[in-house]
């Protein structure tokens, strides 16, 4: 296969269709033919990412729409075309919205019309991919310096949020969600509406203690508050539905919104393994508590959890290390306070570059007295 060739699947249940097309495109993109819907899907699963696809409609057992909506379940990117008759052309225009559908095509089709789509086609599906990359790099970059720096000057809630996030990226990679970048971007914004707690009652939310009715009631809504902040915002909108969800109970529908619910059970997941860690609680009790409300989260989370705790091998035998030789990757077994009291991290923090910065930041204006001699950790 020649990789400087764009991937194009062509799916089509006449053979000589498909031999004609390979024939009239073969050379200027790796073409691949399918004569069912369901081997078009075999294909796919067996040869990885594909630019284009291209279907016809009429064929037997899965036409076109169903072929290419089972696609786009399982590659968002990916540009799609469907190929249809006229006596079916007017009667499509439902099928292409729904289905995302970049064109509709008319057979019979020449190759030089067909070229010409492709091309297109491939510029629509360059367009997509240097959104996604501006999306799941850049606004993801930028979202974890901002929350990185946050956790340092409010460590208790964004202390939690990179933590929670790095586990929830762990079960996700065990469920295979798509977009994981949004499980990201939502694990660092939905803790934004504590910023507006007084510390005293951050204290008490953090570790559990009873809470007013107001309070409790200011809490609930929070996610409408952060969903709010970011409806201005473009192509967020999925993120607002993850954040707006994090505390619903998980429920498994087919309407739009279903990757975005099981993203934000994921979430709520971590969140409360989390909770429980960081009140000192065992592995074994942790889940002992988490399994007892199991059906409020995804199906297959609790396990994918479990297997998550399983594959990181434990953690290695705790050291005691004076702050000054804290280290990127480390995690905090208690909490890190200055002599005045101030707390610099809670019990559980990743030790992140910005919260070594954050150290040096001290030590160079306060000196080394105001920390105390050493802090135990986990390498």
């Amino acid at each position: 296969m020649n990789s400087s060739k764009a991937k194009v699947l062509f799916v089509d249940d006449e053979l000589p269709i498909l031999k004609g097309i390979k024939l009239n495109l073969g050379r200027k993109y790796d073409v691949f033919t399918a004569e069912s819907g369901s081997e078009g899907l075999k294909i796919l699963e067996e040869e990885g990412e594909f630019q284009v696809i291209v279907s016809d409609f009429s064929m037997p057992r899965m036409n076109g729409a169903q072929f290419l909506e089972k696609v786009r379940e399982q590659n968002k990117e990916v540009v799609t075309m469907l190929l249809t008759g006229q006596a079916n052309f007017d009667d499509l225009c439902e099928v292409v919205r729904k289905g995302e559908i970049f064109r509709l095509l008319g057979k019979p089709c020449t190759p030089e019309t067909l070229d010409k789509n492709l091309q297109q086609a491939l510029r629509q599906y360059q367009l997509i991919s240097a959104e996604k990359e501006l999306l799941e790099k850049t606004l993801n970059g930028a979202i974890g310096a901002m929350t990185s720096l946050l956790s340092a000057a409010n460590p208790l809630f964004f202390g939690r949020a990179q933590r929670v996030k790095a586990l929830a990226r762990e079960i996700a990679k065990e469920i295979t969600v798509a977009h994981e970048w949004r499980l990201e971007v939502a694990s660092d914004f939905c803790y934004l509406g504590y910023l507006t707690l007084p510390e005293t009652s951050q204290q008490k939310v953090y570790h559990g203690e009873n809470l007013t009715p107001e309070i409790e009631q200011v809490i609930a809504g929070f996610p409408k508050f952060v969903s709010d902040l970011l409806k201005d915002i473009p192509r967020l909108n999925k993120i607002r539905k993850i954040i707006e969800s994090i505390g619903l109970d998980y429920e498994n529908s087919s309407d739009e919104f279903l990757e975005e619910r099981k993203i934000a059970s994921i979430i709520r997941l971590a969140q409360e393994y989390d909770r429980w860690e960081s009140k000192g609680c065992s592995k074994g009790e942790i889940f002992e508590r988490i399994r007892s409300i199991e059906k409020v989260f995804l199906p297959g989370g609790i396990d994918a959890l479990a297997n998550t705790r399983e594959l990181s091998g434990g953690f290695m035998e705790a050291s005691q290390v004076p702050p000054s030789e804290l280290k990127p990757g480390m995690r905090l077994m208690e909490e890190l306070r200055l002599l005045d009291g101030k707390m610099l991290a809670p019990l559980g923090t990743m030790v992140s570059l910005s919260f070594v910065q954050t150290i040096q930041s001290h030590m160079a204006a306060l000196g080394d007295a105001v920390f105390p001699d050493s802090i135990e950790v986990l390498a």
